[in-house]
């Protein structure tokens, strides 16, 4: 058998800075991803590619037992009351501060940060900091300022040192954020980054194959599923090329959406 020749350690460099300006964040992926392709003018329905059918709505998973104080709260200030008598929530005794909720009436939609950055502990504010201020341009490019949207962490409480979420910790506030959405009623959702993405639809959910599609959930207390739209968080707007050209993209399908529903209210 030839020996194949050892790639040099500057080829293996070139070869992870490739990837990185390309916004490789999976080792191994089972689809093509088109990273060039231009967003479709219409986003056609989900169907089953087996029998033609439309798509079932996900079921969130399963959270983890609900506490009487969580189930029984009637409104936002109620549900941070009884989360705060936990008994199971160790992130809660150790961030500096929690990140509350925001509901505004009639908002065009919720958007669901990640875990708290260094800022946000700091501040006790969502996306505080350079992730808000990437954030509102974001927005800005969509028409749309962040005091018409309601807004949740997907995590209150920073972990320490600013590590990831454990699994654990993720059932325990799943159902937090699942009540969070229930009261607040939102027309449609939006996840920005992974943690959001996984405590609603599951640890295997991966944002790189999900994101700028829509997708419809089903939330515990609401009658009809919820839409929810995953994009990225926009601190990783700064990771390549591709992250933004990605981000451009989401945007693109959301003002599709908020168009559509003005046409909707106009003709009304």
């Amino acid at each position: 058998m030839t020996p194949q020749p050892v790639p040099s350690r500057a080829e293996l460099l070139a070869a992870l800075q490739l990837q990185y300006d390309w916004g490789v964040d999976e080792v191994l992926s089972e689809e093509t991803i088109d990273r060039l392709s231009d967003v479709p003018r219409s986003l056609p329905a989900r169907v089953d590619t087996l029998h033609g059918l439309p798509a079932l709505p996900r079921e969130v998973p399963s959270p983890a037992p609900v506490s009487p104080g969580l189930e029984q709260a009637r409104d936002l200030p109620a549900l941070i009351r009884a989360s705060e008598t936990l008994d199971d929530l160790f992130l809660a005794r150790t961030a500096t501060h929690r990140l509350k909720p925001v509901f505004v009436e009639a908002a065009r939609f919720m958007l669901i940060g990640e875990t708290p950055d260094a800022d946000e502990d700091r501040s006790g504010e969502l996306f505080a900091g350079r992730a808000g201020e990437l954030l509102d341009r974001m927005l800005a490019t969509a028409g749309l300022e962040r005091s018409v949207l309601s807004m949740a962490p997907a995590v209150p409480w920073r972990p320490p040192g600013g590590r990831g979420v454990t699994d654990q910790e993720m059932r325990s506030c799943r159902p937090l954020l699942l009540k969070t959405i229930a009261l607040c009623r939102p027309p449609f959702l939006v996840t920005m980054g992974v943690t959001p993405l996984r405590l609603l639809l599951g640890d295997q959910a991966m944002l790189n194959r999900l994101r700028g599609k829509w997708t419809e959930i089903r939330i515990p207390e609401l009658d009809a599923p919820v839409a929810l739209l995953p994009m990225r968080h926009p601190l990783q707007l700064a990771a390549s090329p591709a992250a933004r050209r990605n981000a451009w993209q989401d945007l693109l399908v959301l003002m599709e959406r908020l168009s559509a529903e003005n046409t909707e209210l106009n003709k009304s």
